[in-house]
């Protein structure tokens, strides 16, 4: 499993290394000229869970739509996505609507609604991702001061995932140079993809456990941030816009 407007400010260098860390490590790259990337991890998190928890909430359909529109404005303008991605979630959106329809009977409104809704719940996830480097993520899981175990194997995960993709991608391209569509012939989705998948999982687990070993890696050793986290303009300006946003629902 992502205010009202879009203020383009300049990214400082100290930003551009994450910046980097992004296009490489997030599908979903952010663009050169990101907002949010300048974001503390905290104030986007907070964020996120709360419009999260309010989005279960909405049942009409301006406020569902008002919450939907400002996270599909934040993807379209924040995230490079593309426009393969883009058809494929308008097709399926249409579908779900449809389904709506069907088992309300009729009820466009309650159908529309309910997309809407989906929509909140499930952009902010992304859009945190696509915004958030995995250093600033960890500088914040520190400030918490969550257990060093949890803080790396989150670490990892926001790693691996993308890195996980590559390889599912790889796979499906060497199946093809065999002659193998897996989209076309399912049959080979276990031998074809899942098992090859499984095997370059455990071989990147062991790659890293072996690293952790050789670097002497102790989760319960006191650390230090080179770069602790602090609040900045952008900071302000987002919180004012999530305040505005929060007006703006129980307004309607």
């Amino acid at each position: 499993m992502l205010v009202i407007s879009y203020w383009s400010l300049v990214i400082s260098h100290s930003l551009s290394d994450d910046k980097q860390e992004i296009m490489m490590l997030n599908p979903f790259a952010s663009r050169k000229r990101s907002f949010l990337v300048r974001v503390n991890p905290l104030a986007k998190i907070a964020a996120s869970l709360v419009f999260t928890s309010i989005a279960f909430a909405l049942q009409e359909i301006q406020t569902a739509g008002l919450v939907a529109s400002v996270f599909i404005f934040l993807m379209l303008w924040e995230v490079k996505l593309t426009l393969r991605l883009i058809l494929i979630t308008i097709a399926l959106l249409m579908i779900f609507t449809l389904i709506a329809v069907g088992l309300s009977q009729g009820d466009w409104n309650f159908a529309i609604a309910n997309t809407f809704r989906l929509l909140a719940i499930t952009l902010p996830t992304p859009l945190l991702s696509a915004t958030t480097p995995p250093a600033s993520l960890v500088r914040a899981l520190q400030v918490l001061r969550l257990p060093s175990f949890l803080v790396l194997s989150v670490m990892l995960t926001w790693r691996f995932l993308p890195l996980m993709q590559r390889e599912t991608t790889r796979i499906i391209e060497a199946n093809q140079l065999r002659g193998i569509d897996l989209s076309r012939q399912p049959r080979y989705l276990v031998s074809g993809l899942f098992i090859p998948l499984i095997f370059r999982i455990v071989s990147y687990a062991d790659e890293v456990a072996i690293g952790l070993e050789t670097r002497g890696y102790d989760p319960d050793s006191p650390r230090s941030m080179s770069q602790p986290l602090t609040w900045s303009f952008s900071d302000t300006l987002f919180t004012l816009s999530c305040f505005g946003l929060l007006w703006g629902i129980f307004y309607v």
